[in-house]
């Protein structure tokens, strides 16, 4: 399938908010003025939609987009030039991130429900039954958790995260899941637990400080990193939504190239640009569709930001009065740039 995508300029709402009332922070965004900068900020969607678009991954040796839809059990990889779009079907469960591995261009690790598996893929074509190899499998000992969003660090070591049984009306059983460490020898090891609802997690430049949200706590952790060993230490809270009056749920999140932090808000119609050590909300810039999954820096330049959307659970009336949720969508003109993602490092066992 290719799609030809379509820009959307929102003015002056995609520009950075300074809140006239406290120059050092910002309210709900969408109650305060602001002024308009000369770069225009644009947001381009480049996918039809699907169910619940998450976990971007931009492949930096190929320059194309992975990414999951949860609970259509598939992978996505997107040719951003083309516009081509495959899709594997994961039979395992709901798959909540796929990762390439290191050196092996058609083979992601991927978490389906509770299973973390490789799947063997060569992503120019639909597949409904790729290969797929169980590795392991985490929380033998909780009940209706499944994997969520999952990044690798510097050294390869795959951070994956967990969360609690979902109602059909969207509740979550809390403190029941866990973020896992897995390295190279396929052993997870549980870094932090108890958690709800693991989601975005990201490094900063120096790589001793890690960043990670745990959902319905409505906050960004952060916490010292050795990226020696991949232990975390010294817990403290970067920013934290509800203290800030910004509604909506925090959910995916990466870091661009002066140390900020980017955040997807599920719910919120957003997503946030903040500095993580002075605890400041630097923008937010809205986004056509209101379950705001996930992002994650791409393009040769490193300068777009892709942003993926949801609309599961949407009724049909609210799909017909936003018809562009579960689309992915690129923000161009920030003026920032982010990483290359890390790949798997994989040993020899992995086949």
């Amino acid at each position: 399938m290719q799609y030809h995508s379509t820009v959307f300029i929102f003015g002056i709402i995609l520009l950075p908010f300074v809140a006239l009332a406290s120059p050092d922070e910002l309210s709900n965004p969408r109650d305060q003025e602001c002024v308009q900068i000369p770069k225009v900020v644009t947001v381009e969607q480049v996918t039809e939609p699907v169910q619940h678009a998450e976990g971007p991954h931009w492949n930096y040796q190929s320059q194309t987009l992975i990414f999951v839809d949860i609970h259509a059990q598939r992978i996505y990889h997107l040719n951003t030039v083309t516009g081509k779009l495959t899709f594997a079907y994961i039979a395992n469960g709901p798959v909540g991130f796929a990762i390439p591995v290191e050196s092996s261009p058609d083979q992601f690790i991927a978490g389906s429900g509770t299973d973390l598996v490789l799947v063997t893929w060569d992503s120019e074509t639909n597949s409904s039954n790729p290969q797929i190899e169980l590795l392991f499998t985490v929380d033998r000992d909780r009940n209706g958790t499944r994997f969520n969003d999952a990044k690798c660090d510097s050294h390869g070591r795959l951070w994956a995260g967990t969360m609690g049984l979902e109602s059909s009306a969207g509740d979550i059983v809390l403190h029941q899941a866990s973020l896992y460490r897995i390295t190279s020898d396929l052993v997870p090891e549980r870094v932090i637990v108890p958690v709800s609802l693991s989601n975005g997690l990201t490094w900063n430049h120096g790589n001793n400080k890690f960043y990670y949200i745990d959902t319905p706590t409505h906050q960004i952790a952060a916490y010292d990193f050795d990226a020696n060993t991949g232990n975390i230490s010294n817990k403290r809270i970067a920013f934290d939504l509800e203290k800030h009056n910004i509604g909506g749920h925090p959910d995916g999140m990466t870091i661009d190239t002066n140390d900020n932090l980017w955040i997807a808000v599920y719910g919120g119609r957003h997503i946030l640009n903040i500095d993580p050590v002075k605890g400041r909300l630097l923008r937010a810039i809205e986004i056509p569709a209101d379950k705001v999954t996930s992002l994650m820096f791409g393009s040769p330049s490193m300068d777009i930001l892709y942003v993926t959307t949801s609309r599961y659970g949407m009724t049909d009336a609210e799909i017909t009065t936003e018809p562009r949720a579960g689309c992915v969508f690129a923000v161009k003109g920030l003026g920032v740039k982010g990483y290359p993602a890390n790949t798997f490092t994989r040993n020899g066992t992995i086949s």
